[in-house]
Formats: structure tokens, C-alpha cells, sequence
């Protein structure tokens, strides 16, 4: 079954040593950005967000000033799959093992949905905003979500998805994975400039593959995204995988890359 077809208006990407879309699509690796700035942020808040939220944001803001979408107005959809889980083992830590008083500061970018607020508050932004989990098929949620929405508004969607390394004592025995985050400005078909067009759908075997991610960006939950952003910046058209093959079999069928 095939969905609508979307414009696809900015990206944005980030992972270790390659902290944008410019040193990721010319694989000029950044040695001293092991770690997300924020720089998004305004102060406060990058002081307050985590690893995952700075992430997120940097790539939100990457890619929505490639669109040249408002801000203030665009809605936001953010996908993870554990989500601020750092923050939040450490502050189950302080209340059962180490009996301390929780700060109410870090409860609150502990919730799932603070990637989301964290954006949203930066920018002033007034349009709606939501937070979804789907594990490895979030890529696929959150582009059905952000489709199904430019279908309805027939206006821009900025989709984010990312995640940080899952803590030991939450993961167990899964196989560990590096930081990820990717973002995606979706508008009408119709609207330009582009840099392709993207429909989301079940059924093909995937014909697009990079093999310039690492094992452990591999394993991120998130790759799905990662895949396709990285398609989009080196203008490949075909079928790309949103999960690595434990997932719903979603797929992306990218078009009109190639300039």
C-alpha cells in the first residue's frame, strides 16, 4: 500500500565526530565533538538538557534552517525509544538507593517528552507538539505521524528522532549503541524549494545502503532516520530500510534527489 507523497525541505544529523549535515556528507570527522552542544539552546535550558535533548535540538535547528521554516510556528514531532533514560536511572538511584531528595530541575528533563519541551521553549514555538516511542519502528511512526499531518495542515513538519546510549543497568544484555539524532523538515509535494520527494510504505526490499555509519550507529534504534538523511544529502534515489530488519519492515521510497 503506498501513503502520500511529501517534500522533503532540510535535514539535519548529528553523531559523534560528525556533529552536522556539512562534516557528515563530506566525512571530515570533528575529533573534540564527542559530545552535543545545545547550541540551540539558550542558556538556561542548555544547562538543564542532557546529552539527548542538546542532540536533538542541534539537529532540529540544522534542519529548520535548511527548510527556512518558521520556528515559532512549525509543529514538532519527536521520536525515541528510551528517551532521557540517563536522567532518569540517576534519579531513581537517588531515590532508592542513595536516599537523597530528587531535584524537581531534573525530574523535569527526566519525562520522555522532554527532548520535545526543551525545543519547543527555545524557540517560542506556539504550534502543536508530541513525543513518541515505537522502538525500532519510531522512525517510521514519527514520519507516518509528520505525513499524515502535512496532509491535514498542508503546511511544514519538522520530525526529530534520537537516542543516547542506553545506562548498563537499564539495557542489560542488549547489544550497547553510539549517540544518534536526525531530523527532517517535511512539506506539501508540491512545495519547493526541495531537496526530494518521500513516501513511506511497506513491501520493497531496500535499495539504497551506506555503509558509512559505524557498528554502534547501526545499532541505534534511530538508524532508520539516520539512513534516510543520509540518503537525502548524497541526492540517492530508491528504497531505503527505517529499521535494521527487526522492525515492522517499513521502508522509505525516496525520488528527485539527484541534482
Amino acid at each position: 500500500m503506498n501513503g502520500p507523497r511529501v517534500s522533503i525541505l532540510g535535514v539535519g544529523i548529528w553523531q559523534p565526530q560528525y556533529p552536522d549535515t556539512r562534516s557528515w556528507r563530506t566525512q571530515t570527522a570533528v575529533p573534540d565533538a564527542q559530545k552535543p552542544v545545545g547550541q540551540a539552546l539558550d542558556r538556561v535550558n542548555r544547562r538543564r538538557a542532557g546529552q539527548l535533548g542538546r542532540a536533538l535540538a542541534d539537529t532540529a535547528a540544522e534542519a529548520m534552517a535548511m527548510a527556512g521554516v518558521d520556528p515559532a510556528t512549525v509543529p514538532v514531532i519527536v521520536g525515541s525509544s528510551i528517551g532521557e533514560a540517563t536522567t532518569m536511572i540517576g534519579l531513581l538511584d537517588q531515590m532508592w538507593r542513595n536516599p537523597q531528595p530528587m531535584s524537581p530541575a531534573d525530574f523535569t528533563v527526566s519525562v520522555h517528552n522532554a527532548a520535545s519541551g526543551l525545543i519547543s521553549i527555545a524557540n517560542k514555538n506556539r504550534g502543536m507538539t508530541t513525543s513518541l516511542a515505537a522502538d525500532e519502528n519510531t522512525p517510521a511512526a514519527a514520519l507516518l505521524e509528520g505525513i499524515g499531518m502535512v496532509a491535514v495542515s498542508g503546511g511544514p513538519v519538522l520530525i526529530a528522532c534520537g537516542d543516547e546510549p542506553a545506562p548498563e543497568n537499564l539495557a542489560g544484555q542488549a547489544p550497547p549503541w553510539s549517540m544518534l539524532a536526525a531530523a527532517i523538515v517535511l512539506g506539501p509535494a508540491d512545495q519547493s524549494p526541495r531537496l526530494g520527494e518521500l513516501r513511506v510504505t511497506r513491501g520493497p526490499a531496500p535499495t539504497v545502503r551506506s555503509d558509512r555509519f559505524s557498528p554502534l550507529a547501526i545499532a541505534n534504534p534511530q538508524i532508520g532516520l539516520g539512513w534516510l538523511v543520509d540518503a537525502v544529502l548524497h541526492r540517492h534515489d530508491g528504497v531505503i530500510a527505517l529499521d535494521r530488519g527487526t522492525g515492522g519492515g517499513w521502508v522509505a521510497q525516496l525520488s528527485n534527489t539527484a541534482r
